[in-house]
Parts: structure tokens; sequence; C-alpha cells
């Protein structure tokens, strides 16, 4: 799975040639937390705005192993097999919106989206980070 999302990152890396990113030093992190019991479902945002692409990742608490849940190149949104060990994962229509639904408690830890932004002024990169505990019903 890790070959897999080198991949996806190597993908991605191919379809930017020719994005200028203005400072690349300037990164952008944004930090959530959120709070829901297994069975139930959650909404996990990556920003107010469309990003040109993303790709979400999961770190299981305790690992410092990423996987790919899910991308979009520009392409429409793509599911990873891996991810259905968290619950039912969908992305939100025309959003970046990162949806699990009958979470399962294996789903607890932290969900990161990378998202560029393709701006008049140049590439925009933002992380957004949640920390997503689970609790028992």
């Amino acid at each position: 799975m890790i070959a897999y999302f080198g991949v996806l990152l190597c993908s991605l890396v191919v379809r930017l040639q020719g994005l200028e990113i203005l400072d690349p030093e300037e990164v952008e992190y944004i930090r959530f937390q959120a709070k829901v019991t297994v069975g139930d479902s959650v909404t996990l945002n990556c920003g107010s705005t469309m990003p040109t692409i993303f790709i979400w990742a999961y770190t299981k608490q305790g690992t410092a192993n990423n996987v790919a849940v899910a991308y979009n190149y520009g392409q429409g949104p793509k599911i990873q097999p891996p991810s259905s060990g968290l619950g039912q994962i969908k992305v939100q229509s025309n959003t970046s919106a990162l949806i699990i639904e009958e979470l399962h408690r294996d789903a607890e830890g932290m969900y990161t989206c990378q998202a560029l932004y393709d701006t008049d002024e140049g590439a925009r990169i933002t992380f957004y980070l949640t920390r997503l505990d689970v609790e028992d019903d």
C-alpha cells in the first residue's frame, strides 16, 4: 500500500510540471480535532473551497505509516480499497470533504488532507490535519 501511495505522489509530480509554486517554504497547516462514537458518521473538511488536487491520508494512532484513503487529481475522487476498515468512506460531491459513515473503532487516528490550490499568484499548498477520536457507544 505504501508503494501505491508513492506512485500516487509521483504521478502528482508529473501532473504538476509547469505549475509554479511561488514560495515552497510557505505551506499552511490547519489543525482540527473531532470526537465521534463507533457506528456514527463524521465529515472531515479539507478547506472551504475545492482544491485543484487533494490527497487524503490516514495514520493509525501509535504508528508512523500513512495510508492513502482518497484522492482527486482533477478527474473525480477515487477511494482506496484499504480504507474500508475505517467505515464506509466517500468524498462529498463537489468538495474535498471526506465522509466516514458507520465508523469503525479502528478509524481513530490522524487524517491529513494535502490540498493544492492553483491560484493566479501561483500554487498554494495547505495541509488540513484532523485528529479523530473514536469512543465506544
